[in-house]
């Protein structure tokens, strides 16, 4: 009975040992993926990444001016009579921004990022095709018609240089008997200077005022086909959200598989659970130097051609990729040092309770996990049987005879 209870117990701390191998591998990588899960399937956290890398450290506002106020750009917007590109040609970078930030705000900007993560966020839980990501059009309609035109169209004129004594001529006539503007531009002094920026942000107003309220970016509607694909690509984005963010469980049942099978103390809880938290919390804070490296090298690699045919896109791919990483390991940073010290401190504390066990004298109980670990190997002695009754044996009659 005592040799098959013996290869029993051997057997639970074979099976407790290879559950603690597969903590020490899995609690790593169950960290690194719930930490990303948590970063990219949170609209909060993407939002405020996005406007804190992008609007607020200026990226996407030079981004936008570079390519609002570029040559091509203005070209394609004005082709014919009316050429953008020749009339803020003469801006500065300074003027440029300013106008940039009067058509669109930096708040603005933070506002249609959040609506936007929650539109997609959203839309991945419920049965629409495609997301409803609109741009409120409504504060830029509002600051423009405000006062916004006027202030752009000064800054416009003022970049112009001064008007000839020809030049003053002829603009006189157009101003005070009508006609067409001179192809020449150039900036005429008052009265007449007022005279053409009124004429041009009346024209200005006109075009704000035809901008619909909200322009949608959701774009035409799928096709049967194309929309049972989606439903199906929806359907696997909420299983990868739901098995990433609950990964983190798996260590968690096999810590407790091992206390079933073998902790019966508190010296084995802190061995059987610290060294396995211990070890894979060190594992953790080891892999993040190593996966960061990696993933410079595979950035680099798939991006090497963008940045070569457009390297503002390139520049502002690579800083959201760079506060995805930062926000990513700073959480598995965090996470890991937090386990790593949930082991050290059983193993050490399963070591004193040990040590506190061994050091009570003889004869007085111990308490909780520690008396039962005490009776686990110190067995009680066997009962003793009373032995019979002793009587004393019958005297011979002969001998007592002989006595008398």
């Amino acid at each position: 009975m005592s040799r098959s209870t013996g290869c029993l117990n051997t057997l639970m701390k074979m099976i407790a040992a290879f559950l603690a191998f597969i903590v020490i591998v899995a609690l790593p990588i169950s960290l690194l993926i719930y930490n990303v899960a948590r970063v990219v399937f949170s609209p909060e956290i993407m939002s405020d990444l996005l406007t804190t890398r992008l609007v607020e450290s200026g990226v996407i506002r030079g981004f936008i001016t570079d390519s609002l106020l570029s040559p091509e750009f203005l070209q394609e917007q004005g082709p014919g009579e009316f050429d953008f590109s020749r009339v803020l040609k003469n801006l500065s970078p300074e003027e440029r921004g300013a106008i940039v930030d009067i058509l669109i705000p930096p708040e603005w900007i933070k506002n249609q990022i959040s609506a936007s993560f929650n539109a997609i966020y959203s839309w991945v839980d419920d049965d629409r095709p495609l997301p409803s990501i609109h741009l409120d059009m409504g504060p830029i309609k509002e600051r423009l018609l405000g006062g916004g035109v006027v202030e752009i169209v000064d800054t416009i004129v003022d970049s112009w240089p001064s008007c000839s004594a020809a030049e003053m001529e002829q603009l006189r006539e157009v101003i005070e008997f009508g006609g067409e503007f001179p192809e020449f531009l150039c900036e005429p002094p008052e009265p007449f200077r007022g005279r053409v920026i009124d004429l041009t942000s009346s024209q200005f107003i006109q075009i704000v005022r035809e901008v619909p309220q909200e322009l949608s970016l959701s774009g035409d509607q799928p096709y049967p086909q194309d929309m049972t694909e989606i439903a199906t690509m929806k359907e696997w984005i909420r299983l990868a959200r739901a098995l990433s963010l609950s990964i983190w469980l798996l260590p968690i049942a096999l810590l407790g598989l091992i206390m079933a099978l073998v902790i019966r103390s508190w010296r084995a809880l802190g061995r059987w659970w610290g060294i396995p938290l211990l070890i894979g919390g060190v594992f953790a804070l080891m892999i993040v130097p190593l996966v960061s490296a990696v993933g410079e090298i595979f950035i680099a690699q798939q991006l090497s051609d963008l940045q070569h045919e457009a390297n503002a896109a390139y520049e502002l791919l690579v800083i959201v990729i760079n506060g995805l990483r930062e926000a990513i390991f700073g959480g598995l940073l965090f996470h890991a040092a937090l386990v790593s010290g949930i082991g050290l401190a059983l193993l050490v504390g399963g070591w004193l309770a040990s040590r506190r066990t061994s050091s009570m004298p003889l004869g007085q109980p111990g308490s909780g996990m520690d008396s039962v670990g005490t009776s686990e190997y110190v067995s009680p002695p066997p009962p003793v049987s009373t032995p019979p009754p002793v009587f004393p044996l019958p005297e011979d009659e002969t001998v007592k005879e002989d006595e008398g």
